[in-house]
């Protein structure tokens, strides 16, 4: 299949999760518009904002089309509760989760990764991975590239994942299968794709990975030292406490498939 002949009954549903990202946003939009317009006939954007301190959601009331839907939080929640909440509100056969930043070239990948996720009813997902530009201190700053290696090492040591990356903002997923899984993820922050891909790996779905070349808008990090700990700490208490009794209440109900 061809982008020419892409179906006209398939809906591809696209999901940012958006907090603080005036600065961003507006060209993101434009970008995915503008492949979307042309390649794919039907499509959904859903965009789900933080209660942000810029002026994100304006620029994205003022920026959007008809095909876009805007989900306001209350409050500020984390990536994963606007994510989740996408994903639940989506109608679409295939999701598309994407940071604001657009840090990936939808042009050169979007399509790719859709022939790897048809080629197979066994892969859940296709993950965009830019690992050794990402823990390259050069390419992203020194906080970002730490924060990526930390986990890096942390889910190798712990977790074994035939996953080199889960943290990218650009992943398609099954829509049925991300549905079912995100479903049973209580978690609202950062370690949202990680457990989502823990439990999609437990189900006995695959997991296809895509290298790309990453594409960086932003000048500093919005990810505090803090912010690094927090989540290193929710890590530990997953594996140590969480995982075990999680994986074994998904597969005693039948969840998996």
């Amino acid at each position: 299949m061809s982008l020419k002949n892409f179906p006209k009954d398939e809906l591809i549903s696209v999901i940012i999760p958006c907090y603080n990202e005036a600065q961003n946003i507006e060209q993101t939009l434009k970008e995915i518009y503008k492949y979307f317009d042309e390649f794919v006939p039907n499509y959904e954007i859903i965009i789900v904002v933080e209660k942000s301190t810029d002026n994100t959601l304006e620029v994205i009331n003022s920026s959007k089309n008809q095909k876009t839907v805007v989900l306001e939080n209350a409050k500020k929640f984390g990536k994963g509760y606007s994510l989740r909440k996408g994903i639940c509100f989506s109608k679409g056969k295939y999701i598309l989760t994407c940071d604001a930043d657009l840090p990936v070239d939808i042009k050169k990948y979007f399509f790719p990764m859709l022939e790897l996720l048809r080629e197979d009813e066994m892969v859940a997902a296709v993950f965009a991975t830019a690992l050794a530009i990402k823990t390259c201190r050069k390419e992203r700053g020194f906080v970002r590239s730490f924060v990526s290696l930390i986990f890096f090492v942390l889910r190798q040591l712990f977790l074994q994942f035939p996953v080199s990356d889960t943290q990218l903002g650009f992943k398609l997923f099954r829509a049925d299968i991300a549905k079912k899984c995100c479903q049973r993820v209580n978690e609202d922050g950062f370690l949202f794709d990680l457990i989502l891909t823990d439990l999609m790996l437990n189900a006995g779905y695959q997991i296809e990975e895509i290298n790309v070349k990453v594409v960086e808008r932003k000048i500093k990090s919005s990810v505090s030292i803090s912010e690094i700990i927090k989540t290193t700490c929710k890590f530990c208490k997953y594996i140590l406490f969480t995982r075990s009794k999680l994986l074994k209440e998904c597969t005693k109900k039948g969840y998996d498939k």
